[in-house]
């Protein structure tokens, strides 16, 4: 991967030629008046329905010796997917869609207050990766309002498994303000969707709402997300998948998916809010 330095972005950048001709391709297919004229939820779907196909590919942002913005279109994983579909809608609806607007906007979705400084400010829970967001006002928790049960985040995997990060494992300081991160994000207070009611409660939900997979692996916030979209009359989740290692549509209704996902306890619903609709 080439590192470059952006005209417009002051911080360093890991990208590949190939990740700006994509780029460019999808402002391309989307900077018109017909895709202006979408509803905000449609708008989403348009973009995210685009990499339909694109490769799973884990662990793209842990390149290099510092930490910089990782920019790969080639292959992501699901909180990447996620990522470069909001940064893409942000650019579209700002109508700023040079190349280094999207860095701007995806480090600004990507880490904390948009500052890359260091392994540590980069938004590693999905936790307090929509906390940090709905902070900016850029989405908003709609499962805290129609969840159905108390979420605890009680997040400490990172620092209970150091050795499976490389950064951690080579530098041990880390861990300290690493618990730190971990110790205030745990005490977010949140609501989430049950695996048992999602059906119940899937007529609250949106085309376009991301949503997040709770889990129950100790110190473990979330395990997946992806888009939700309503299909044969359904929702189902629009995501980089793990089991066909690419990005897709799944094949069977979300609370089917999630049946015999038995470390999966429901999920969050977060609703990204459309530069139209902001106060």
């Amino acid at each position: 991967a080439t590192t470059e330095q952006g005209i417009g972005f002051s911080y360093k950048v890991t990208a590949e030629a190939m990740d700006t001709l994509i780029y460019q391709q999808v402002m391309e297919a989307f900077n018109n008046k017909a895709f202006y004229q979408l509803p905000g939820k449609d708008k989403i779907i348009s973009i995210a329905k685009y990499f339909l196909g694109t490769h799973y590919v884990a662990s793209t942002l842990e390149t290099g010796e510092e930490e910089q913005l990782v920019v790969n279109l080639r292959g992501m994983d699901c909180t990447t997917y996620v990522e470069y579909v909001l940064a893409i809608l942000s650019c579209l609806e700002l109508e700023r869609t040079a190349m280094d607007d999207f860095y701007l906007a995806l480090a600004n979705i990507r880490y904390r207050d948009g500052r890359i400084d260091g392994y540590l400010s980069r938004l590693h829970y999905f936790t307090e990766w929509l906390q940090e967001n709905r902070r900016w006002g850029r989405l908003e928790l709609v499962s805290d309002e129609f969840g159905n049960a108390d979420f605890d985040a009680n997040v400490g995997f990172m620092s209970t498994n150091s050795n499976f990060y490389r950064q951690l494992t080579e530098e041990p300081g880390l861990l300290f303000p690493l618990r730190a991160i971990e110790a205030r994000v745990s005490q977010f207070k949140m609501r989430y969707i049950t695996k048992n009611r999602i059906d119940e409660l899937a007529h609250y939900i949106q085309d376009g709402d991301i949503i997040a997979f709770t889990s129950s692996i100790a110190g473990l916030d979330v395990s997946h997300t992806g888009f939700a979209l309503n299909h044969n009359g359904r929702l189902h989740l629009l995501h980089a998948s793990t089991r066909t290692h690419q990005v897709e549509i799944t094949p069977v209704a979300l609370s089917d998916y999630l049946a015999g996902m038995s470390r999966v306890t429901g999920i969050l619903v977060a609703r990204w809010i459309y530069d139209g609709e902001r106060d």
